[in-house]
């Protein structure tokens, strides 16, 4: 051995650890930044839980020792979130697309909007809360209402909804019925004047929907200008039958009800919305005896049978601000963003993790559930459906329609 091979010897060994040493280096900070992300993942699971879970904490005061905000009066338009005439919202219309004129409408939707204001302490909201207090106002009215533009005159009642908290009483649920029943009563007399309508809901405003169309419509004369009930994101049982409201099994049949509540595909945290709810059945509220919740896929219009993304024309990211109060345009649809397949009572969708900003939330993220925006996941399909089954009315109802005109 030379004296350069016993000088080599070290420098060898050297170049051999140091990979060793990197590769354990690189091994422990990927651990380290794993480590990070599960804490990252768990802290954000438990603050948004804990957010949703503390605004649904009932008032501590008891319902029947507050006086509740004053009522709306619905012949005043500040009554109402949505109403012909404004060029509001509810007009704006994606790129390709247009809204109907409002002289040329041949219907009208009556829209029971959801859960809005976001103040806790109350059992029941001002009707007239401000966009500050309900922020999801202006969401609703572009990324919901603004889906039944291409058919029909539009009205949102506002009304003293039941806050978070709220729903977890009868009492405050009958308040804000009792407006939105109204609030029905007086667009009939006054506004609808002999027309096919729609009614259409999301969450709050469905279990409003369920008793309106019971105790107002269904068994009597007006049912025959009912052209479909879209009862979105609640607990809409699957036996609406049995009160006289078929499920729509096709995109052209009237007088049928649709409803579905959009899940990721393979989790089951939606099922907080439709299992144990409070709901209206056969003349009472009730929580017992429910049965499936009823799916109608958007994609296909039937409780059979999966449809794939290739099939969605369009989803709408969930609306952000700035707002605005008029008509606008809105963002181009994702198109082909997710399949759908009713499963357990649940819409199943798989929106990618590539997907645009505005398709995912706090409660995707932490149940799985796409509650927010269930209209802006189907909003082509719902809108065109809106429009073809108001067709297939007017075609099965001639001499009605030209006695409305």
């Amino acid at each position: 051995m030379t004296d350069t091979d016993v000088q080599d010897e070290p420098t060898a060994t050297a170049q051999v650890a140091r990979p060793r040493r990197l590769r354990r280096w690189v091994l422990r900070g990927l651990g380290t930044i794993g480590v990070l992300l599960l804490l990252l993942v768990a802290l954000f699971w438990w603050a948004g839980g804990f957010t949703i879970i503390a605004r649904s904490q009932a008032p501590s005061t008891p319902f029947d020792a507050v006086k509740p905000p004053p009522a709306p009066d619905y012949a005043k338009a500040n009554s109402w979130l949505a109403l012909p005439g404004r060029n509001g919202l509810e007009r704006s219309t994606a790129p390709g697309t247009v809204p109907i004129k409002e002289a040329d409408a041949p219907a009208d939707v009556f829209f029971i909007h959801p859960t809005t204001y976001k103040v806790n302490g109350p059992w029941n909201a001002p009707f007239d809360a401000s966009d500050k207090d309900a922020p999801l106002n202006p969401p609703v009215l572009l990324g919901q209402v603004s889906a039944f533009n291409g058919c029909c005159l539009m009205y949102a009642p506002r009304y003293r909804q039941a806050t978070l908290g709220g729903l977890k009483d009868f009492k405050a649920i009958e308040l804000a019925y009792g407006d939105v029943a109204r609030a029905f009563r007086h667009y009939l007399e006054h506004r609808n004047k002999g027309r096919p309508f729609i009614i259409a809901s999301h969450s709050q405003g469905t279990a409003h929907a369920i008793k309106l169309l019971q105790e107002e419509v269904l068994g009597k004369p007006l049912q025959s200008r009912l052209v479909a009930a879209y009862l979105i994101g609640g607990y809409v049982p699957d036996t609406f039958g049995e009160v006289g409201l078929p499920i729509c099994d096709n995109a052209r049949q009237t007088r049928c009800v649709v409803s579905y509540n959009a899940s990721q595909a393979g989790r089951t945290g939606a099922h907080m919305i439709t299992k144990g709810k409070i709901y209206w059945w056969k003349g009472a509220r009730t929580t017992n005896g429910q049965s499936n919740a009823l799916c109608v896929n958007p994609l296909n219009w039937s409780q059979k049978d999966a449809a794939p993304a290739s099939t969605n024309g369009g989803s709408l990211p969930f609306p952000a601000a700035p707002f605005g109060t008029t008509a606008k345009a809105l963002p181009a649809l994702a198109r082909n963003l997710t399949g759908a397949e009713c499963r357990d009572g649940l819409l199943e969708v798989d929106v990618p993790w590539s997907a645009p900003s505005g398709f995912t939330d706090l409660l995707s993220w932490v149940y799985g559930s796409y509650h927010l925006n269930e209209y802006g996941l189907f909003y082509d399909a719902l809108r065109r459906n809106a429009v073809e089954r108001v067709s297939a009315w007017k075609v099965a109802n001639p001499t009605t329609d030209q006695a409305k005109r």
